[in-house]
């Protein structure tokens, strides 16, 4: 049985969606949507790398709550990909980092939205729980992305593996 799941995932998602529909405006509301969705980022990433073929505790463990370092072991893991029509191939897992998430008129990817605690915003986890402060995107931008995760990971956990 597998250490962590994409139903789980799933379920905090739907909590986090909830709570935006129901709470939008209050800073515990944001607080609350962001942490689900970050933390539903952090299940799924950690889900793929151990049906990739990781070690849950020898090597997911280790990499904590990092979403960056999480992320960044997509370099070293490989999906099954239709090339061309009928035709299939492996190639690099690395297209998670690049999913399109579309928020108030602006465009990012879902690697460029969860590398960003290096450009000066709360910390995942610690800081978004704690502290009178806080400075992320918008938790509605980060519900995308968690959203965007699960889809690509339910779309590939059954070709995803570890290069070696």
């Amino acid at each position: 049985m597998p250490t962590f799941s994409l139903d789980f995932s799933e379920k905090l998602i739907e909590a986090a969606v909830h709570l935006q529909e129901s709470d939008s405006e209050s800073i515990d509301g944001q607080r609350t949507t962001l942490y689900l969705s970050l933390l539903s980022c952090e299940i799924t990433l950690k889900a793929l790398l151990e049906k990739a073929g990781y070690h849950p505790f020898k090597e997911i463990k280790k990499l904590s709550h990092d979403l960056s370092k999480l992320l960044a072991e997509f370099s070293n893991c490989e999906i099954t990909k239709e090339v061309v029509s009928g035709k299939e191939q492996r190639v690099p897992a690395t297209s998670i980092r690049s999913l399109s998430i579309r928020f108030a008129n602006e465009e990012s990817t879902t690697g460029d939205l969860i590398c960003v605690e290096k450009e000066g915003v709360s910390i995942y986890p610690n800081e978004i729980r704690y502290g009178n402060e806080l400075t992320h995107f918008p938790a509605p931008a980060m519900l995308q992305v968690a959203q965007e995760l699960l889809r690509w990971a339910e779309y590939h956990i059954g070709t995803i593996q570890r290069k070696y």
